[in-house]
């Protein structure tokens, strides 16, 4: 028998809708996840976990497991642009393996500032583990092999008419919430009416137009690829553009290509294009192949209203490019799930939900215009014929190459300001200061406990990080021996908003927060901070909870 009733249904399986059951029922609340595939992503898609994310993941104790997946811990993690797999090296960007990132991080001598590190991790991997989770948590209904057909709004809550494709019986479930997490042809998006807004399938060399994803076996070796470890190869020829990405670090790969115009996809050889790519035939078995189409930057022009919400790419469609489509919408989830659950537990307020748009999409187009910056660098040079040539006019052609790409990669990979720099600078829920706003930017990441910001890292004297400490709901952060906080927990006890204390006082804490007193948001973001609790605590306690 299926169950006719929950509290939220999750339309979705991928990393996004995941992530959100996830924090539902860290929150306590009921849900749903349907996916019309009977089992976790087999094609290796996202393959860049950013550190954001896994902070995510370690509240949920799971991102020991991740780090565990994807290329091996002393694998590193060096992008390397070449003329062929056999040809020169044009340029390259050295960056540390995971085991490496994770002790640089603890002695704070990386330039990530957070408790964990970025991952390179397959999407094949990370989705497996967050299914294997969600098995194990009792609130959490894990339909895949489950088709979503359409919703109905009524008495106050929503309607889902559900398909299960084994049996081709058709069910309806009944929630107060329902969440499209469905991908870029999102039907619940479609059916809200809801348009993207920007641009979609530019036209480049690389990473615009048709694109090929060919995921393969092949025994590694120095007769097709004699270049020194990385993880990921840009192929750049005047012939050919292509991406080669290890995917466990030995032996599986996969490799992206730019199909040309005038190719249709059935005609490809796939072995013929890794060859290609190597400059010698390669013995390679195909495991997959996979059509799609890069160049978009398209935000969706609502995240929804009401009973009905998106989340991930059926709100915003990226290029690849910095990893940022997928870990965008990994923050989405996790921002949008508090808030529902503090609506449905009681304590949010009539403005809590519309929060979620006016905090998210600012971040969206913010991260997409990111994103068409670095696709545009990598994919609308040309290059020259001499470019293979072993001659000085080859050599040259490469020198000036090189120069570009390394500038691109360090744009590209090393941007911990983009990733632990998004802020909620005009939410509805903060409670702002008096300071000034640091400056966004994407290559270096400014620490600021300013409201709206991200709660500053900081590793504590017994080897915790200060956000192990963030509670479920909001977290005071007490960082001396002031006094009359009680009224604070009156006006939220009052309210049914949920307050943890976090007393610490060792030393060099109130240098990273500016602060005696700050209180941190459970998507671990800062709303409010100050010496002294103020005298307006109900309307502080109110304007947190979305009144």
């Amino acid at each position: 028998m299926y169950c006719t009733e929950t509290e939220v249904i999750i339309i979705g399986g991928g990393p996004v809708g995941l992530i959100i059951a996830l924090e539902l029922d860290r929150q306590g609340i009921n849900c749903l996840l349907v996916n019309n595939q009977l089992q976790t992503a087999v094609h290796p898609k996202a393959n860049a976990i950013n550190s954001r994310s896994m902070e995510h993941f370690r509240r949920h104790g799971i991102a020991s497991k991740i780090r565990s997946s994807g290329l091996p811990s002393d694998y590193p993690t060096d992008v390397t642009y070449v003329t062929r797999l056999t040809g020169y090296e044009l340029a390259r960007l050295s960056m540390p393996s995971s085991s490496e990132a994770v002790k640089q991080a603890k002695h704070s001598n990386g330039i990530y500032d957070c408790s964990e590190p970025p991952h390179r991790c397959s999407q094949i991997y990370l989705e497996k583990i967050l299914y294997d989770e969600v098995l194990n948590r009792k609130r959490i209904d894990v339909r895949f092999g489950h088709e979503f057909e359409e919703f109905n709004e009524i008495n106050g809550g929503v309607t889902a008419k559900i398909r299960d494709l084994s049996t081709n019986t058709k069910y309806n479930v009944s929630a107060k919430y329902l969440i499209g997490a469905d991908g870029g042809r999102s039907k619940v998006r479609r059916q809200l009416g809801i348009e993207y807004e920007g641009e979609g399938g530019v036209l480049r060399r690389m990473m615009g137009g048709a694109m090929q994803a060919t995921y393969f076996y092949a025994e590694r070796n120095d007769q097709w690829l004699k270049l020194k470890e990385s993880w990921q190869y840009w192929i750049i020829t005047s012939d050919l553009r292509a991406l080669l990405m290890s995917v466990d670090g030995r032996n599986k790969f996969v490799l992206l290509t730019r199909i040309p115009d005038s190719n249709k996809a059935n005609t490809i050889d796939d072995k013929d294009l890794i060859s290609r790519a190597a400059g010698v035939p390669v013995k390679s078995k195909i495991l997959l192949r996979q059509q799609w189409t890069a160049g978009h930057a398209l935000i969706a022009t609502s995240y929804g209203s009401n009973k009905v919400w998106l989340a991930g790419d059926s709100a915003h469609l990226f290029t690849p490019t910095g990893g940022l489509g997928m870990n965008t919408g990994i923050d989405d989830g996790v921002n949008l799930a508090w808030k529902l659950a503090a609506v449905i537990n009681g304590w949010g307020g009539p403005n809590l939900l519309q929060s979620y748009e006016k905090d998210r999409r600012p971040i969206g187009i913010r991260n997409l215009s990111f994103a068409t910056e670095f696709a545009e660098s990598i994919g609308s040079f040309g290059v020259s014929s001499k470019i293979e040539e072993d001659s000085e006019a080859g050599k040259v052609e490469r020198d000036k190459l090189g120069c570009h790409l390394i500038n691109h990669g360090q744009r590209e990979f090393l941007i911990p300001g983009i990733v632990l720099g998004a802020r909620y600078d005009n939410s509805s829920i903060i409670w702002q200061d008096k300071s000034l706003p640091v400056p966004d930017e994407p290559y270096s990441y400014i620490s600021t406990a300013r409201p709206g910001s991200r709660a500053p890292h900081v590793w504590l004297k017994d080897g915790s990080a200060i956000c192990d400490h963030f509670g479920t709901g909001f977290t005071l952060l007490k960082f001396n021996s002031v006094k009359s906080i009680d009224r604070l927990f009156f006006a939220a006890n009052k309210s049914g908003v949920p307050i943890k204390l976090f007393d610490c006082n060792e030393n060099n804490l109130k240098s990273h927060y500016g602060a005696d007193l700050t209180l941190v948001g459970p998507d671990g973001h800062v709303v409010w901070r100050g010496n002294k609790i103020p005298n307006e605590c109900n309307s502080l306690i109110d304007r947190i909870r979305g009144v």
